[in-house]
């Protein structure tokens, strides 16, 4: 599989909305001097879960190019070789990043307590047997919502990725034994169908009443809940097959294709800086909508020759770094908030995405990449060049 820009550019975009919610809580906008700029900051980065949901369309699109290979019939889906690689991908990464945030825990009093508060694990049970057992197992969601833990981003961020290995235990089975287009595209319509669903439910039981605030029990359940999410891979994956039937027409038909990239991104930018999880609007279709304007944006993206030119793919490199961008973000915020708080604005998030671009790259350079080789090379397979 050759690395795709438009597919890097997204990536990266999800990331740079998570990164914003993190790094400027309400109290660190104020340090932006310019109200105005202040207001834009807080409406452009109040909904970093939206980047999630990008996030996994993205990976259900690229999920399902790596499984169904053009092939028409999925039965012949190796199981074994996609677990190996899926593994080598996720594992070592998530363990490292893991002891590295276990140990930043100890020192922990050199930050301003309210960063305290806001960045470190504050669970009054700690890090029990439990703790490590659904962190290891991929169903560290549950647990969250179980504790209605949203602070302690250093832990929390996995939250997406326990959703993501919960639906890959099952789905590649599931393609392998449905086989046929026809009735894994029914599959994936009743996991969509599902997903919202499931948010309406949860609203209807758990929601706030109107104009009331929201229990925190609602607001994790509502975000992490692996039902809640579902859909936005699902509709991913629904994406791979739309783009192979339909890619040749697409190009032939170049203004359909800018029409669609354009209508994704702005109903994109609309719904991250618009929605409210507070209505049932927000909190049953904005996610939904969100995941298929990422869809649109990404079809029409995969279809526009500019998009695939080598300054596309000269300036989409960092999207390539967005796993551990995403992982490492928290370690780095640790690390530089000190001299951050010192710089203040908008230029400390500029020195932080700086600082984590750079980190990620050596991670993956030094680290990811020759361990994912090594773990191919022991069970007999390729090597990545994409990871």
């Amino acid at each position: 599989m050759k690395r795709v820009p438009i597919i890097d550019f997204v990536r990266f975009g999800s990331f740079f909305v998570v990164l914003g919610e993190h790094f400027f809580p309400a109290w660190l906008c104020r340090s932006i001097p310019n109200p105005f700029l202040q207001s834009l900051v807080l409406n452009a980065f109040h909904h970093g879960t939206y980047g999630v949901v990008c996030f996994f369309v993205v990976s259900g699109y690229l999920i399902t190019q790596m499984l169904a290979k053009g092939q028409t019939d999925l039965s012949g889906i190796e199981l074994r070789s996609f677990y190996v690689k899926r593994a080598a991908r996720i594992w070592p990464l998530l363990v490292l990043v893991a002891l590295a945030g276990f140990g930043l825990e100890q020192g922990k009093g050199l930050l301003d307590p309210r960063v305290q508060t806001y960045h470190v694990w504050n669970d009054e049970t700690g890090f029990g047997g439990l703790f490590w057992f659904c962190l290891g197992t991929f169903s560290f969601n549950w647990y969250l919502i179980n504790h209605y833990l949203i602070e302690g981003f250093q832990w929390n961020i996995f939250w997406s990725l326990a959703v993501e290995e919960q639906f890959y235990a099952g789905y590649p089975l599931a393609l392998k034994i449905l086989r046929h287009r026809r009735r894994i595209y029914s599959f994936l319509a009743l996991v969509v169908l599902s997903g919202w669903a499931f948010r309406w439910f949860v609203f209807l039981r758990w929601g706030p009443a109107p104009g009331g605030v929201p229990t925190p029990f609602f607001s994790v359940l509502e975000q992490m809940a692996s039902f809640s999410n579902f859909d936005h891979i699902a509709v991913g994956a629904a994406l791979y097959f739309l783009q192979e039937r339909s890619s040749r027409w697409m190009k032939a038909h170049r203004k359909t294709a800018l029409g669609c990239f354009l209508a994704g991104s702005v109903s994109c930018f609309y719904l991250c800086a618009g929605g409210d999880w507070h209505s049932i609007w927000g909190a049953v279709a904005v996610p939904g909508l969100m995941a298929l304007s990422c869809a649109l944006l990404l079809w029409g993206g995969l279809n526009l020759p500019f998009l695939d030119s080598r300054a596309a793919h000269i300036f989409s490199n960092p999207g390539r770094l967005s796993y551990g961008c995403y992982l490492w973000h928290p370690t780095v915020t640790f690390l530089l908030m000190p001299g951050l708080m010192t710089i203040g604005g908008l230029g400390s998030f500029a020195a932080l995405l700086l600082g984590v671009i750079v980190f990620a790259y050596l991670s993956y350079r030094y680290f990811e990449t020759p361990v994912n080789a090594w773990i191919r090379h022991w069970f007999g397979l390729k090597p990545s060049t994409t990871l």
